[in-house]
Parts: structure tokens; sequence; C-alpha cells
């Protein structure tokens, strides 16, 4: 039976990592003063093929997977497949809501609140996948491969692929500006934060339970 609930645990948490991914892409581009680097990429590709966002994302998040499979297949789990299948349709789900909000037509400081917002989500996303997911993300079982092949060190190859993200992104049409800086200056030590908040949470609650 723990089996089971540890199951159903992991694919609840998954399920919110998705919806906050979705919230995060959807903000971002509605909020369209610049986002993340695969935001930019996804909202170059839609621009350019007239695909949803949620369908480019799609086929990304395949291409990427088969990439990791081929590269690192041990890296790869439950969590990594789930993820890259159905994050897209979940982007898609959410759109209609956000869009109706019209957040383009707010004043430049509620924007850049919402962008702020939208890579919180990102950073709870992030965690919950690393804390409580079972394989890697695609790009990073990547770079993980290229490091131990290569000695490319990962964050170094995190720019790169950032770099390549954006710059194809914006050639296509993704909108860069003051959201790609407050993504780039806020997601990864937005991530560390909660990263330590969640350590701390969880120690306390394994301290509890050693006392009752």
């Amino acid at each position: 039976m723990s089996i089971y609930l540890k199951f159903g645990g992991r694919l609840m948490i998954l399920v919110v990592a998705m919806v906050l991914t979705a919230l995060a892409v959807n903000l971002f581009i509605e909020c369209n003063i610049g986002s993340d680097t695969l935001t930019v990429l996804l909202d170059g590709l839609h621009k350019s093929t007239g695909m949803s966002v949620g369908l480019t994302s799609f086929f990304v998040n395949m291409v990427l997977l088969a990439a990791g499979l081929l590269l690192n297949r041990k890296s790869i789990g439950f969590s990594s497949m789930i993820y890259s299948f159905f994050v897209g349709p979940f982007i898609n789900w959410i759109h209609p809501f956000i869009a109706h909000m019209q957040l383009a037509d707010l004043s430049l400081f509620i924007k850049i609140v919402i962008v702020i917002l939208a890579n919180f989500c990102y950073s709870i996303t992030y965690v919950l996948l690393m804390k409580f997911g079972n394989g890697m993300y695609a790009i990073d079982a990547i770079l993980r491969y290229t490091e131990s092949k290569f000695g490319l060190r990962y964050d170094i190859g995190r720019i790169g692929v950032d770099a390549i993200f954006l710059s194809t992104g914006f050639f296509f049409g993704g909108i860069v500006g003051i959201g790609t800086v407050i993504a780039f200056a806020l997601t990864g030590p937005g991530t560390l934060l909660l990263e330590k908040i969640l350590f701390i949470l969880l120690q306390k609650n394994s301290r509890n339970k050693i006392i009752s």
C-alpha cells in the first residue's frame, strides 16, 4: 500500500509542477515584456509556425527527451517522461484563462510584478522536480552527459543552451526584454532559496516525527 501512496504522492507533485510551469509560461508570454530563454524559444516558434504554445512546447520537449534518452538514458525517469509529454497540454489548458486577463494592457510596474511571480512559479517547479521527482529534466540529462563525456562543466553548458534558446527564439520573433533580465537574475537564486526553505521544513518535520 505504501508503494501506491508514494507513487500517488509523486504524481500529485508532478501535476502541481506542470500546472506551475504552464502558469509561468503563459504569464511570461501574455505580459509581453520578455521571458526566460526557453519561453522565448517557445514564443518565437509559436509565432513563426502558427502552432499553439503548448503544441510547440510538446515538440521541443520530444526532441529534448529523445536526445536525453539517446545520450543519458539512466538519468531519464518517470517524472522526466510524464513532464515532457503533458506540460504542453497544461500550457494550452491554462492559456485561455490568462489571455482573458489582458495582461499586456497593464502598467509596466504590474507586469514586472507578474513576471517576478512567474519566476517564483518556475523556481517552485524546479525544486519539486529535483526533490520529489524521479529522473532529471531532459536538458539536465543531456548536460550531465556532456559534462561526464567531454568535461564541459554543467554551468557552462547551461549558459550555452540558454544562449541557443534565446537567440533562436529571438530570431523567430520571441520577445526579449526586461522580463528576460529578471528571469536571468531571479530564477537561479530563487530556486536555491526555496530549496533551502524546503530543506529546513523537511528537517523540522522529521524531528517532529522522531519526538512523537
